[in-house]
């Protein structure tokens, strides 16, 4: 065969790899797969965004930083900062900006990625900011006193906590369709566990339609004038807050729920999450059965989470023995059952409350046991008393052994559910922070 005709035949394969490289060297275009605001949704005209504003775009692939920020530009001119994260392919844009101002974010169709590749079409997004003094439509996202809402009771004792949404404005919210409430542990630290919950909200996109109470239940060193308090650990457990002022940490939980529940300033709220860390998980145990929320509003779904709880309310004296996975009913530890780990002296908020009514309600409404399994040091752990150490020979076993109880007593008879955050003991940002914590939100949110 001829040189020619051996070359007219590899002509059309040589053209195609020749085709094909050149495809092969052309820069993927760009997308874009979120923009949020302050944590929520950044949407095309939106207003009354707070002036302390954090744009987050996330794009399909890694960008060129200094491609994009020439791309950039925010109008009127204001002066920004950028940061980069996950492979650059997420950018967020911090600024302070001014009150009742409309404002332009534009990215033009350069190539912006690290690999050349450029969006599809230019990115434009107007809003306007608040007014002075105005609410503003975003979620407040740091634990300052930006974020402190106040209840206050008949008796004009006061209660501060801390909100992303200020509940108590006389305005009405049409966007907020659920709420989580997020119970501190034993430090009463409430700063770091909203802060720990903007961040779960602010990850799984949920910031802009939830809003987040993190209540403190303080103790008298810190509270001011007129603030309730507690002393000792009472308020895990609902007792009445100290001083002339006797009002259980469960009532005070209510009342900001029967907020929530006002459909004239909540008009689309449906879900209300309740959770808790360590002695937050122990509140959450009992007020999921304890409380009178859930039957006054039909309408909104509850749900509880309780989050590595070394102590655990039973509603009869039988345990689970480890060694055999079976139930026993313990000889020889006196006042087992007493309240929180039984229903004997309870607080006054259950003093029109029957045991059999209190248990029923903690069979039938929806538990969560959050359990961390992975192993560290928990000075915290209470290893001395027979009461506690009947529930369990850790902190994770004790989760375990309460699920197990209810498979045991109930069967298919009650609505709790256990979820394993593997890796992870007694860590609170580490439960909230997990992908599982995240799952579950989402979940329970419905998105």
């Amino acid at each position: 065969m001829s040189a020619n005709r051996i070359f007219s035949l590899l002509l059309p394969a040589l053209l195609l790899i020749a085709s094909c490289n050149k495809e092969d060297r052309t820069p993927a275009t760009i997308s874009l797969r979120s923009a949020s605001i302050n944590g929520g949704a950044l949407t095309e005209g939106m207003m009354n965004v707070d002036t302390d504003a954090s744009i987050r775009l996330v794009f399909s692939s890694s960008l060129d930083p200094a491609a994009f920020e020439s791309a950039l530009s925010l109008s009127p001119t204001v002066a920004y900062d950028l940061s980069y994260t996950n492979q650059s392919s997420q950018v967020t844009i911090a600024a302070t900006l001014d009150f009742n101002t409309t404002y332009t974010l534009r990215i033009s169709e350069d190539a912006i990625g690290l690999d050349g590749g450029r969006l599809e079409a230019p990115l434009t997004y107007t809003f306007t900011t608040r007014e002075e003094g105005g609410a503003s439509s975003t979620a407040c996202t740091e634990a300052t006193a930006a974020c402190v809402s106040t209840l206050t009771l008949d008796n004009q004792a006061t209660f501060p906590f801390y909100a992303s949404f200020p509940i108590y404005e006389e305005q009405t919210w049409p966007g907020l369709t659920s709420a989580v409430i997020v119970v501190h542990g034993a430090n009463r630290n409430a700063d770091d566990y909203f802060s720990y919950l903007t961040s779960s909200l602010m990850d799984t996109e949920q910031t802009a339609q939830t809003v987040l109470i993190a209540p403190g239940f303080q103790e008298g060193a810190t509270a001011q004038d007129g603030e309730l308090y507690w002393s000792g650990n009472g308020w895990r457990e609902g007792r009445g807050s100290a001083g002339a002022n006797a009002v259980s940490a469960f009532e005070v939980v209510d009342l900001i729920i029967s907020r929530l529940a006002d459909e004239e300033h909540f008009p689309a709220l449906e879900k209300i999450v309740v959770t808790g860390h360590s002695s937050g998980g122990l509140f959450t145990h009992l007020f999921a059965a304890a409380n009178s929320s859930e039957a006054a509003y039909p309408d909104i779904e509850f749900e509880y989470i309780v989050a590595n709880s070394q102590y655990f309310y039973y509603p009869d004296g039988q345990r689970v023995n480890e060694s055999n996975n079976q139930l026993y009913t313990p000889s020889s530890c006196s006042g087992y059952t007493i309240w929180p780990f039984g229903y004997e002296v309870v607080p006054a908020y259950l003093s029109n409350t029957d045991a059999m009514t209190f248990n029923e309600h903690f069979t039938s409404r929806s538990v969560t046991y959050l359990l961390g399994n992975g192993e560290g040091p928990d000075g915290a752990f209470n290893d001395a008393d027979c009461s506690a150490t009947l529930l369990g020979s850790s902190r994770y076993q004790r989760g375990e052994n309460m699920y197990r109880y209810m498979e045991l007593i109930y069967g298919s008879g009650h609505a709790h559910q256990r979820v394993i955050v593997p890796g992870v003991g007694h860590d609170g940002v580490g439960m909230y922070a997990s992908d599982t914590f995240a799952g579950l939100l989402a979940e329970l949110l419905g998105e």
